[in-house]
């Protein structure tokens, strides 16, 4: 009885470390995936702080260009 408990038991520990392991490359897995999107919000947010600047600039140029037809 104590033999076939105790390989049981081995046997669970070994099925337990396996499970522990993949478990763990998921996380790996998940942990890159996060990076990944993470930095692909950065860009998005660049990318609209760039376009918004470039209408600020060319809002600006109109207001000026406005201004010295004004001032003909």
């Amino acid at each position: 009885l104590d033999t076939i408990d105790n390989k049981y038991l081995e046997e669970r520990v070994k099925a337990l470390g396996s499970d522990i392991n993949i478990v763990q490359g998921q996380i790996q897995e998940i942990d890159k995936k996060r990076l990944d999107t993470v930095a692909q919000l950065n860009a998005l947010h660049g990318a609209k702080q760039q376009c918004e600047s470039m209408l600020k600039e060319l809002h600006d140029d109109d207001q000026t260009t406005a201004a010295a037809v004004a001032g003909s």
